[in-house]
């Protein structure tokens, strides 16, 4: 006879809102990557959800949104940034919205899709870091 309770998968939190880091501040976090929320405090500190991890981040250093980003942000890096961090990437790049996978891309794009997760969408010209 089967069971008439049916077994729950795990889910995930819902997140409290989205955030991102800007151009500066003492932070580790990928800049034009978008990360769950997990709570903000009173101290003006935010935890994130940075890859299964909580990680708090001084609020002065992020930009907050109360909705999960649709396009891939736009990402401009200074030549001596690229060589403090060793990187051999291109000066302007962007980060998918939904894994914050890193790519190139043609400067007259209009839209990207994935290499990595296959997700499509728009890129954010308009909202630059």
């Amino acid at each position: 006879m089967a069971s008439p309770f049916r077994a729950l998968a795990p889910t995930r939190l819902q997140a409290k809102g989205w955030a991102r880091v800007g151009k500066t501040g003492a932070h580790l976090l990928r800049r034009g990557a978008w990360y769950p929320v997990v709570r903000i405090s009173s101290s003006h500190i935010v935890v994130l959800d940075v890859n299964r991890r909580n990680v708090p981040v001084d609020r002065r250093f992020l930009e907050i949104r109360y909705h999960a980003p649709e396009r891939w942000s736009v990402v401009r890096c200074e030549p001596r940034e690229l060589q403090r961090l060793k990187r051999d990437f291109p000066l302007t790049y962007a980060v998918c919205p939904r894994c914050r996978h890193r790519q190139a891309f043609g400067g007259d794009s209009k839209e990207l899709t994935c290499d990595r997760c296959h997700a499509t969408g728009a890129l954010a010209w308009d909202d630059m870091t």
